[in-house]
């Protein structure tokens, strides 16, 4: 690490300015950065700052007044957990004392506050788009948070998934981690080893790094005829894991096998679930503070009947959780929305489709749910965002062609977004807030938070 007295700023920074730029000048692209707070930090070291247009995005300008100046290595952290993680990735070829630095499980925590606070979290949340068929290798594209502009796309198919994989389902995204399950459906429907049709993949999109779990070998014809997923943090250890639940219809009961990324190892565990249960496949990801969930009907025989069910991702129990009491038998999917678990229920208003949305209240030792809107569209949601609007999909912008909007449950505007459907497609969206933690070596991140 470097010195705790000062880091030397005679760098040349070759990997974020021109060199046409003096040596001593640290340019900082970040395209809403605060200049007000900066000159705070600032002032006390005598930088002049001076604001410049470089193409069309705000530059700070830093200008040593003398060559011999240094920064305290408390203030070069300040600064650089406040940059974009495409550029932290670039710094980190600057000097080692840099590259350790974004490195550093606290400088990692740091970042992530900065850009999950309030005033930061559009410019750190991204989207990514799935448009899938079913002759076709799914399509994948980056958006912004706000207007879903295209940023690019990308080939997760065959780049993280083996080539026959179609399609793949987000089961959310975690401190900057997107789980993602795909399916190869002739390795899975009929195949004698009907598990190896399923891949799991890790991965975060703002540094590109993913990891493909490993496969669990089975005895021969001790297959499994459903599988569902979750994907959470175990607050209490800081660590990622994924929950699969497996149904044997010829043994008649459920199995649970957990995944750790920092043992990068599945493990069963004793979950007790009722082999009477019949678990819904999810619509969203639906994991929050610790805990994921799924609908489930108790009785396989009776699916009119719903219950959740939740998965305690530190101490690994399941537990039951009641639904509103007029709704039991009408609930569709699982959601969460404003930070609470949520319920789509399908209504009719005068002939017509909508949906109901109820939010659930654990303020009390029995869950209680309140009804927050209803959606007087026939349109099912693709997407509940963290400003209030839901993504949906439909002919609202063009009667001959399918489009997303953006819906305002309080004000019931729409406004159409640049996304068309090219033809008998299906549409999956995920967000998630731009990190650096590791996929590959996060169990060494964190054994080197325990010794620091």
């Amino acid at each position: 690490m470097a010195s705790s007295k000062a880091v030397g700023l005679n760098l040349t920074i070759k990997a974020l300015t021109n060199e046409s730029y003096p040596e001593y000048c640290l340019m900082s692209k970040v395209k809403h950065f605060r200049k007000a707070s900066l000159q705070k930090i600032l002032i006390k070291f005598k930088f002049t700052i001076s604001n410049t247009f470089l193409y069309s995005q705000p530059v700070v300008k830093l200008r040593m007044l003398s060559p011999l100046l240094h920064l305290p290595e408390d203030l070069v952290t300040e600064i650089l957990s406040t940059l974009p993680v495409k550029s932290l990735m670039r710094f980190k070829s600057v000097s080692k004392a840099w590259y350790a630095l974004i490195r550093n499980p606290y400088f990692m925590t740091k970042h992530h506050t900065f850009a999950i606070s309030d005033h930061n979290r559009n410019d750190y949340r991204r989207v990514i788009l799935e448009r899938c068929r079913a002759t076709t290798t799914p399509r994948f594209s980056m958006h912004s948070n706000d207007t879903l502009e295209l940023s690019g796309h990308v080939h997760l198919v065959p780049q993280l998934f083996s080539e026959d994989i179609n399609p793949v389902f987000f089961f959310g995204s975690c401190n900057g981690i997107v789980c993602l399950v795909g399916i190869a459906p002739e390795r899975f429907y009929g195949a004698p080893d009907p598990d190896r049709g399923w891949e799991i993949v890790l991965w975060n999109p703002a540094t590109r790094e993913s990891k493909r779990l490993p496969f669990v070998p089975r005895p021969p014809r001790f297959c499994p005829t459903f599988i569902d997923f979750g994907f959470g943090i175990d607050l209490n250890i800081n660590d990622f894991k994924v929950v699969k639940i497996m149904y044997f219809d010829s043994l008649r009961h459920y199995q649970v096998e957990v995944y750790n990324l920092t043992t990068d190892s599945w493990r069963v565990i004793d979950a007790s679930l009722n082999s009477a249960y019949f678990m819904k496949w999810p619509h969203f990801p639906s994991y929050l503070n610790g805990f994921y969930y799924w609908l489930i009907c108790p009785e396989r025989r009776d699916r009119g009947h719903r219950l959740l069910l939740s998965f305690d991702m530190s101490n690994e129990m399941f537990r039951e959780i009641m639904l509103p009491d007029d709704t039991r038998s009408l609930v569709q999917h699982i959601a969460i929305i404003n930070d609470s678990v949520a319920v789509i229920v399908p209504a009719y208003n005068a002939g017509i489709l909508a949906y109901d949305i109820w939010v659930m209240n654990e303020s009390t030792v029995e869950s209680s749910w309140t009804k927050l809107f209803t959606i007087e569209l026939p349109s099912l949601p693709l997407q509940f965002r963290d400003d209030g609007l839901i993504v949906l999909s439909g002919h609202h912008c063009d009667p001959d062609k399918e489009c997303l909007v953006l819906f305002d449950p309080r004000t019931r505007e729409l406004k159409n977004l640049p996304i068309y459907d090219d033809g008998s497609e299906m549409f999956q969206l995920v967000s998630y807030t731009e990190s650096l933690v590791l996929v590959n070596g996060w169990r060494n991140v964190l054994e080197q938070q325990d010794t620091s």
